[in-house]
């Protein structure tokens, strides 16, 4: 697998696989040195709970999902416009896969399509929810 630098100084070093996952490898303090792999979040901060869980139990699902919602234009470092939950939540809802399982961490193993039956049910549900950060 392929690994691009990120990051690195006497205590890590951070790369970014070929898979989209985030690899830390931690030198000070360990022995031998420690390695943690994980999905680098892509979503806001309003959205932490409803894709925690995704990014933790579907990392290389949460990853795809993210980088076709940056392909649409949205979450995108630097671009403050993109980052509003009115465009990024009918992007979600037309893009998750709807075989996904995105509330594991919580003992939820039902599939999108299981929980919601449809994408706009989905879409429905995330603006009831999200409806305050909405407006």
């Amino acid at each position: 697998m392929e690994k691009t630098l990120i990051y690195k100084d006497k205590n890590q070093t951070k790369f970014l696989l070929s898979n989209g996952l985030t690899q830390v490898i931690y030198q000070k303090g360990f022995n031998p040195p420690t390695s943690v792999t994980y999905a680098a979040f892509w979503h806001p901060y309003e959205l932490r709970h409803y894709l925690r869980g995704y990014a933790a139990f579907s990392p290389i699902s949460y990853i795809k999902l993210g980088n076709k919602i940056k392909s649409l234009g949205l979450c995108i470092e630097g671009k403050e416009d993109s980052w509003h939950l009115k465009g990024l939540l009918p992007a979600i809802a037309e893009n998750i896969p709807m075989n996904s399982k995105p509330f594991q961490d919580v003992g939820d193993k039902r599939t999108v399509k299981q929980i919601y039956q449809t994408r706009e049910n989905l879409l429905k549900r995330l603006k009831e929810n999200y409806q305050e950060y909405l407006n």
